[in-house]
């Protein structure tokens, strides 16, 4: 530890002595660590400890770093992800406050990975969008124009974790849901934090307005649902309550043609009248 001369009162010096006398302490260096780890513990805000500047790990195990990725990545807009047996739904929540964005908009929408992958992203857009260019190098390296859904999520994770642990860079602030098929044209959808954790799911979500979007999927998921339904199931999540169809995005990867598909304005507002109504 390094040594840190002060100089105090001779009132508050004679305190030390009493206190060191009285058994409290070994000495007086023991005695102001102790007293300066208390009224830091008081503080509400937190301190900067020199382990939330860079990716190590904290004495109590912790990365604060990581921790500031996922705060940011859920403070994002709502993605969802629904898993049905005639194949996935996707949905991203749109911002609400800027109606000079323009749609169709290159950086904030679903995407398409390969033919027979989707994906949506919440959190920093750039982030989302290196790791959506990440995506398609993978599926342009087989040569094919699409790929394995399980073996894209492996390359994904094992490119997100490395941004946890090195020094120099910090953790990529962007969840993922990616739905698609598999080798054996199964649908399958995977969730993929800021720590390059990544878990397969029936149904998921990120986002703003998660404990809401929690419950109407708990509440109204079926795996024996159709994709229709599932559609309409992934918009209603990610919205939480009615709100205008152009609110959201939403696309679909479907089992039968094998093939990802944006959701046009007159399909969202067919399933709008048949939700809601």
């Amino acid at each position: 530890m390094p040594e840190v001369r002060v100089i105090i009162p001779e009132d508050l010096d004679r305190a030390l002595d009493a206190l060191i006398k009285a058994g409290f302490a070994g000495n007086k260096a023991e005695l102001a660590r102790t007293a300066i780890t208390h009224f830091l513990s008081t503080i509400p805000t937190q301190l900067p400890k020199g382990y939330d500047l860079e990716t190590a790990f904290s004495p109590d195990g912790r990365i604060f770093q990581l921790e500031y990725a996922i705060e940011s990545m859920q403070r994002g807009g709502t993605i969802v992800g629904v898993c049905c047996y005639e194949g996935i739904a996707l949905a991203k929540e749109l911002p609400k406050d800027d109606s000079f964005m323009v749609f169709p908009n290159p950086f904030v929408r679903t995407f398409r990975i390969g033919q027979n992958i989707g994906l949506v992203y919440c959190g920093i857009l750039t982030d989302g969008y290196f790791l959506v260019e990440e995506a398609r190098k993978v599926v342009e390296s087989t040569g094919k124009g699409s790929v394995d859904i399980e073996e894209l999520v492996k390359g994904l994770a094992l490119s997100m974790q490395p941004y946890t642990q090195r020094k120099n860079v910090r953790p990529l602030a962007a969840a993922l849901i990616i739905g698609g098929l598999d080798l054996e044209n199964r649908p399958r959808l995977f969730l993929l934090n800021s720590s390059g954790l990544a878990v397969e799911y029936k149904a998921c979500h990120v986002g703003i307005g998660s404990e809401a979007t929690k419950e109407i999927l708990k509440a109204e998921y079926k795996p024996e649902m159709k994709l229709e339904d599932a559609v309409a199931l992934a918009a209603k999540a990610a919205l939480r309550e009615e709100k205008p169809p152009s609110n959201v995005l939403l696309a679909v990867v479907e089992a039968r043609t094998k093939k990802f598909k944006e959701i046009s304005m007159e399909e969202k507002e067919r399933i709008w009248k048949k939700t809601f109504s």
